[in-house]
Order: structure tokens, then C-alpha cells, then sequence
């Protein structure tokens, strides 16, 4: 059964590890447990503390945590599949690789179920070389083999794999165009959500407003770097929260507000084939929900000039 464990963290552990610093308040949990248990909340184990805390852990059973994940059916597009990649368009709200509170019915579970394969004895997260937050749709690349893997990560780091974005925001940007490079970390308020922190990791999203009717606007973004919420977190610091998305601060209320997701959703994806390096580019079209809030929002417009 799961251990639920709220700690205190003291000004004594100011600059440690945080799961260094864990261990020491914890001598009875091994290090490695407490990594996974960490990680599961979004947490980087090496993270340094800078100030006193408190944590609610949920220590899952080891012998549970170590167990691969079973193949269960679940519904996902595919785009394309070859012998090393298969490109998937992955719905709102599917959540990618189990985590705390979700342990079933991620995309990882369909994964194995559909492709075999990929099964392995790290295969909670398999073929899975990046991910999408729960209410973000669209595209995402899995690796076939460990070959292709380690390529498609390799692509990754080195920043040749482009990722274009599609959001509708509240309110519109003073700019019509522009790159935001404010770093992000961890919320020290609130360790759901990220923050645009001043030491932080290096954070690079362009933007460019597609047509906006002042109240709402529609919005491409391209990302140049992987952080956690990044796109939400930048759109939120010019004042444009993404719509739908409450974490983030976007308070409105409309029938055509997308239901248990936000309007971000991963339109383009290219990057070198692990195989041939050569650039291959997909595309995928905006859900239905996501259409019907479009029009929506230019609806609202309409009903003024009228």
C-alpha cells in the first residue's frame, strides 16, 4: 500500500541536494525510492534547497514500482510508423507515462499493448523520448528501438527537433510577434506549477499572433527549449494566459471552453530520422473542441459589432 509522509525540510539542509537532504530525514526509505517519489511529483531529485519546505510524499510499494506497466487498450492517433519511429497524435487528456495518481491508462499502458516491441525492463516510459502535459493534444514522437531512442534524445539535446504550437490566450500581447526568454523553475509557492524564476533553467519560446479580436487571440508558438509548462508559463507572464487553462490563471467561463484540457495543442513536429537523418515534418489539425472554441471567441467579437 502507498506510504503518505508529510516532511518538513529545515534551514539546516540550505544547499543541499534535496534528495540528499531526504534521505538523512528518511534513513528508513532508500535513496533510490526517494527519487522515484520525487519524480513522481515533478521534482528533480538534485534540485539545491534554498529555502525551508515542506513536502507531501506518497511513497509508492517498491516491488509495485519496479513491476513493468501491463499493455491495456487506449485510443491514440497514429500519424505515421516505420521500423524505427512511430509519430502519434495524442488527445486531451491523456496523460503520457504513469505518475502519482495516474497509474493506469496512460499513453505508455496503449504503447506496449499496440506495439509489443517496445516492452523493457525500464518500460514505463517506452520509446518515450519527450512528452506533452495531460491537456495538451497533438503530436509526439516514440522511438521503435533502443537504437532510434537514443538518436530521437541525441536530436533532442542538440535542439534540431522543431515544435510548433497552436493556443488560443486571453487578452492579446503587446507585441504581434516576439521571443520570450524568461528562464523558468519550480513555483517555490506552489509546487504544481512552474514560475518564471531569475535563476532558473533557459527557456526560449517565439511567438506570433495569427489574428486576435483584443478579448482573445490566437497564437503560434515555437519552443527552442523542453521545460516543464513552458509555453503556459511564458504566455501567462505577458499576460495571456492560455484559455481553459486553470493552473495558469485563466479565469473564464463560456459553453465553448474546452472541457478537462486548455487550447494548446502541438501542431508541427520535424526532426532529423534516426535512421536516414534525413528531415521528416508532420502535421496534426486542431481537435474538434478546440474548432469549436475558435469560434466561439470570434463569436463574442461578432455579438459587439453588432
Amino acid at each position: 500500500m502507498p506510504e503518505k509522509i508529510e516532511v518538513s525540510i529545515s534551514s539546516e539542509f540550505i544547499g543541499e541536494r534535496l534528495d540528499v537532504a531526504l534521505s538523512k530525514i528518511l534513513p528508513t526509505k532508500s535513496r533510490s525510492h526517494i527519487q522515484r517519489t520525487l519524480r513522481d511529483l515533478g521534482l528533480k531529485p538534485s534540485m539545491k534547497i534554498k529555502n525551508p519546505m515542506k513536502l507531501d510524499l506518497t511513497f509508492q510499494d517498491i516491488e509495485g514500482e519496479e513491476t513493468p506497466i501491463e499493455p491495456e487498450p487506449v485510443q491514440f492517433g497514429v500519424i505515421y510508423e516505420d521500423n524505427d519511429i512511430i509519430v502519434i497524435d495524442k488527445p486531451a487528456p491523456l496523460v503520457v507515462h504513469p505518475a502519482a495518481g495516474h497509474r493506469r491508462n496512460t499513453l505508455a499502458h496503449g504503447l506496449i499493448h499496440r506495439y509489443p516491441e517496445l516492452v523493457s525492463p525500464d518500460s514505463k516510459r517506452p520509446g518515450i523520448v519527450h512528452r506533452l502535459d495531460a491537456g495538451t493534444s497533438g503530436l509526439m514522437v516514440v522511438a521503435r528501438n533502443l537504437y532510434s531512442k537514443q538518436r530521437l534524445m541525441d536530436s533532442f539535446k542538440s535542439r534540431s527537433v522543431k515544435k510548433e504550437y497552436l493556443a488560443l490566450v486571453i487578452g492579446e500581447p503587446k507585441e504581434p510577434k516576439g521571443t520570450i526568454t524568461s528562464p523558468i523553475a519550480r513555483n517555490p509557492k506552489n509546487r504544481l506549477k512552474m514560475a518564471v524564476v531569475p535563476h532558473g533553467k533557459e527557456a526560449i519560446t517565439e511567438y506570433r499572433v495569427l489574428w486576435s479580436t483584443g478579448k482573445f487571440s490566437f497564437v503560434h508558438c515555437i519552443i527552442h527549449t523542453g521545460r516543464t509548462h513552458q509555453i503556459r508559463v511564458h504566455l501567462e507572464e505577458m499576460g495571456c494566459p492560455i484559455v481553459g487553462d486553470k493552473l495558469y490563471g485563466a479565469k473564464i467561463k463560456a459553453d465553448w471552453v474546452p472541457k478537462d484540457r486548455f487550447f494548446l495543442h502541438a501542431w508541427k513536429l520535424a526532426f532529423p530520422h534516426p535512421r536516414s537523418g534525413e528531415i521528416v515534418s508532420f502535421r496534426s489539425f486542431l481537435p474538434h473542441e478546440l474548432i469549436a472554441a475558435l469560434q466561439g471567441a470570434r463569436a463574442i467579437n461578432q455579438e459587439k459589432r453588432e
